[in-house]
């Protein structure tokens, strides 16, 4: 699944059901433009009623958004893929296990690294689950697209299993490893 055409369709998705939310709770006495899915369906009179369409720039979307502490593997993983194709390097590097510690650089020795890409995209396949002594690993291959270069590697997300006593960073999904190589 390559990463950007699927956060266009997202964000898309997104602002055509903000636009309803907020239709939805307006008191007006004309009906509210049904959505097609199609630029047709608002006519010139119902235009004037219709804020101005958001912009879906993925470059509008907020630089330090904190890592997703989501139950999912697969949804962390889109989250730290989109903080890597928006070359959020701070956000990137906090999916690391201890707060980005576990990369073994500092956050200036992974922006130098990883900021020699230019445009990544990511090709993320389909991840394997699997336990071992009180933690859970999710592997998953993952090729980023930079232009010509395609840099092919895999993630490895961790958490501890649900154990007293550990700490909510032992219980978030983190990357334990990668073999990716930007």
């Amino acid at each position: 699944m390559r990463l950007r055409p699927m956060l266009s369709r997202m964000s898309a998705m997104t602002v055509l059901s903000a636009l309803a939310i907020h239709l939805s709770g307006c008191d007006r006495a004309e009906p509210v433009p049904q959505a097609s899915g199609t630029a047709e369906a608002v006519t010139a009179e119902s235009a004037a009623a219709v804020p101005a369409p958001v912009e879906t720039s993925l470059a509008i979307l907020p630089k330090a958004v904190p890592p997703s502490t989501s139950r999912d593997p697969q949804e962390v993983l889109l989250s730290w893929a989109k903080a890597v194709s928006l070359k959020d390097w701070p956000t990137a590097y906090g999916y690391w296990g201890d707060h980005g510690a576990q990369s073994g650089m500092t956050l200036d020795q992974f922006k130098a690294s990883w900021g020699k890409l230019q445009q990544p995209d990511l090709e993320i396949g389909k991840g394997d689950q699997e336990g071992a002594a009180g933690s859970s690993y999710y592997t998953v291959p993952i090729t980023i697209i930079d232009g010509q270069r395609r840099i092919p590697g895999e993630v490895v997300l961790r958490r501890v299993n649900d154990v007293d006593g550990a700490t909510s960073e032992q219980l978030r999904w983190h990357i334990e490893s990668t073999t990716l190589k930007p």
